[in-house]
């Protein structure tokens, strides 16, 4: 008799998304969309609790992680009078949820305020269970206007192929990102994300989580980088 999912015990995180928001300031209460977004994120629809994760329970995924803010309008990611990307932050307090904003500004992490009501989407990490993990939760949900499809915001779409040199690492990307959030790796065929924190981007180098991303990365495995760059 076949093991069911029910019986395998894996924590995977992935992203959910939420539109159309109205924000305004330097931060916004996003208990509400939340709660709707989960009462169909599991498999088949099923609702998830609506909870803050553990590293050994489901939930949603608070703290440091960053999350993207794009323009409900557009698609495109948010971004300061100085260019720098817009992202968020997620917090919890007595079941509430709040999302702040911030931008880097000369690499310091700075408050950011939104001077008039602005309507964004945005993907905030939802910590699964193997037995509830939606089939499309690898699935890219990003549309962008662009009429080619191979540009955001000026940057073209770029794929390319990736070395394992050694256990948990991996060459550097040909090209600098326009942002890392936008850096998708598939590993033998399956999408891993930045935004996930399955890896980090630094300029054009990467560095594997295996922690987050359930696996460690091997010399045999196939990878392939796609992201979208400026250069």
């Amino acid at each position: 008799m076949p093991i069911k999912a029910k019986q395998i015990e894996k924590l995977i995180d992935a992203p959910i998304t939420i539109q159309n928001v109205s924000v305004t300031g330097s931060s916004a209460t996003v208990t509400t969309p939340i709660t709707s977004a989960l009462s169909s994120a599991g498999q088949g629809g099923a609702s998830v609790p609506v909870q803050v994760a553990t590293s050994t329970a489901i939930g949603i995924v608070t703290g440091s992680t960053p999350i993207p803010i794009r323009s409900n309008t557009t698609k495109e990611v948010l971004t300061d009078a100085s260019g720098n990307e817009i992202y968020g932050k997620l917090s919890s307090s007595t079941g509430v949820y709040t999302l702040s904003f911030f931008s880097l500004i000369d690499g310091t992490e700075t408050s950011y305020t939104f001077a008039s009501s602005q309507s964004i989407d945005f993907d905030f990490i939802y910590r699964f269970d193997f037995y509830r993990l939606p089939a499309n939760f690898a699935i890219a949900r990003n549309v962008y206007t662009d009429p080619l499809g191979g540009a955001v915001g000026g940057a073209a779409l770029f794929t390319e192929v990736l070395t394992v040199t050694a256990l948990n690492t991996i060459n550097d990307l040909t090209k600098t990102p326009s942002t890392n959030n936008n850096v998708h790796l598939i590993v033998n065929g399956v999408i891993v994300s930045a935004i996930a924190s399955h890896f980090s981007i630094s300029g054009k180098a990467i560095t594997w989580s295996a922690n987050n991303a359930g696996f460690n990365l091997e010399t045999t495995d196939t990878v392939v980088a796609l992201y979208t760059t400026n250069e």
